[in-house]
């Protein structure tokens, strides 16, 4: 049986930030999966998929449907340490998934077609947070 296209994209962008490992391999918290941080080490918090309503803008019933959607890392670092810690994290994802960043799978290909944002620093202490949005586009 195939895998949903929902699931397919998590299970792509989630393979492709973690593999090879960012510089200093920091965790990464998955979606919904119970994670215990260390204290005093930084980490990634994946965030669930951010869908964006199907579109299907051509006529025919067979025409392509557009999936698109925002995959969102939280980068999190040790509060205390200022924010440049957590920031220079954030930019290794947004340089992860570059504009024209392309994940072939299942006959699938995902596309990064804008620069991923970087966010305001949000303290959640004893940690502080940076989200990094990044918009993709699916097409077969």
């Amino acid at each position: 049986m195939t895998e949903p296209i929902d699931v397919i994209v998590q299970s792509a962008v989630l393979m492709h930030l973690s593999s090879p490992a960012l510089s200093g391999s920091p965790s990464i918290a998955y979606p919904l999966v119970a994670f215990t941080p260390t204290p005093g080490t930084a980490y990634l918090d994946a965030r669930p998929i951010l869908r964006a309503e199907p579109d299907q803008p051509f006529l025919a019933f067979d025409s392509d449907v557009i999936h698109r959607g925002v995959f969102q890392v939280d980068t999190v670092a040790p509060d205390g340490a200022g924010e440049a810690p957590a920031v220079r994290l954030a930019s290794l994802v947004a340089e992860r998934f570059a504009v024209g960043t392309m994940i072939d799978v299942s006959g699938y290909r995902i596309k990064v077609l804008q620069v991923p944002t970087i966010g305001a620093t949000i303290k959640d202490a004893p940690w502080i947070r940076v989200p990094v949005s990044v918009p993709y586009y699916l097409s077969s």
